[in-house]
């Protein structure tokens, strides 16, 4: 039998799952998967893509289509992708897919994940290297560790993030950043 972490608003599953926990925050959701170890986690996205990294199992996301969430949630190894209003009989399928190693997209979220495949790089005005320094530091990575991660110095990080902001057109480091989690470059 396949067993489940359920985590926030999740559908109700059906017959051959059994759910090991249900959890409210994150906090709760990766306590519950380190105690259980679930077959599968079937998380609701809104609780961050930041637990599916961290849950160290296959993870079932249920989400609204948002572009930005689900690039996060893949970056993050989400394994499958169900649309909020799933019903049993589809989480059912999915939980036993990941399981078994498959990757799901459901529907509405598999058109987003070709369209998200075939788009431009995000932000096309910026190099590569400054699409790598914006998700950096819009992923809460320290100047000083970027530039230790890069080879580089602190003050060329510092002068790259404020070129990057011109570029984008940002009023500065902050909007920059907010730009970048939008594009999907770093988690929301």
């Amino acid at each position: 039998m396949t067993t489940v972490v359920l985590a926030g608003a999740c559908p109700p599953v059906a017959t051959g799952i059994t759910v090991a926990a249900e959890t409210g925050t994150a906090a709760e959701t990766l306590e519950a998967v380190r105690r259980h170890r679930p077959d599968v986690l079937v998380l609701d996205l809104a609780l961050g893509a930041d637990v599916a990294a961290r849950a160290e199992v296959p993870v079932l996301a249920i989400t609204a289509p948002d572009n930005a969430a689900i690039t996060g949630a893949l970056r993050a190894g989400v394994r499958g992708f169900l649309p909020a209003g799933a019903g049993p009989p589809d989480v059912v399928r999915a939980v036993h897919n990941v399981a078994a190693g498959a990757v799901v997209f459901g529907d509405g979220i598999a058109d987003r994940i070709t369209r998200l495949l075939l788009s431009p790089a995000p932000l096309p005005a910026l190099s590569p290297r400054d699409r790598e320094i914006l998700a950096l530091a819009a992923d809460g990575v320290a100047d000083a560790v970027i530039a230790r991660r890069l080879g580089i110095a602190p003050k060329t990080v510092r002068n790259r993030v404020s070129v990057i902001s011109v570029k984008l057109g940002a009023r500065g480091r902050a909007e920059a950043i907010t730009l970048a989690r939008t594009a999907g470059l770093a988690p929301v």
